[in-house]
């Protein structure tokens, strides 16, 4: 395994959260949820990246993809008020649930792995 989390506290009447640690070093700026998946034979990793811990204005999420073995990331759009989860890719196609506990609501979302083009370092 090329990554860990790192449990750091949790969310009042919520889940915990984690710092992500790639290749021995922390990535900043950021909090990590539990949920998470190995893509393409664990080059990559999908995993929630939190925005925000302040239970008052959260939660806040996004899909974070790390590329593993060029130490590279990639961001989609936030989620507000909602988690994502359930990261697959299939055919060419990265889908991924959106869960909005407020209301019970779930959205399926998908984009083409060929569209992720925004890559940066990961550890800025």
């Amino acid at each position: 395994m090329q990554y860990e989390l790192k449990f750091l506290s949790e969310i009042k009447f919520g889940p915990a959260y984690y710092t992500l640690i790639i290749a021995g070093k922390k990535v900043p700026n950021f909090f990590y949820g539990f949920t998470r998946s190995e893509l393409l034979n664990g080059r990559y990793l999908a995993i929630e990246e939190w925005l925000t811990t302040d239970y008052q204005k959260g939660p806040i999420t996004r899909v974070a993809i790390f590329d593993l073995e060029n130490k590279l990331v990639t961001r989609l759009a936030a989620v507000n008020k909602g988690f994502v989860g359930n990261f697959k890719l299939e055919n060419n196609t990265f889908t991924y649930n959106k869960t909005y506990h407020g209301n019970g609501k779930v959205v399926e979302s998908e984009v083409g792995w060929n569209l992720i083009t925004q890559w940066s370092d990961a550890y800025l």
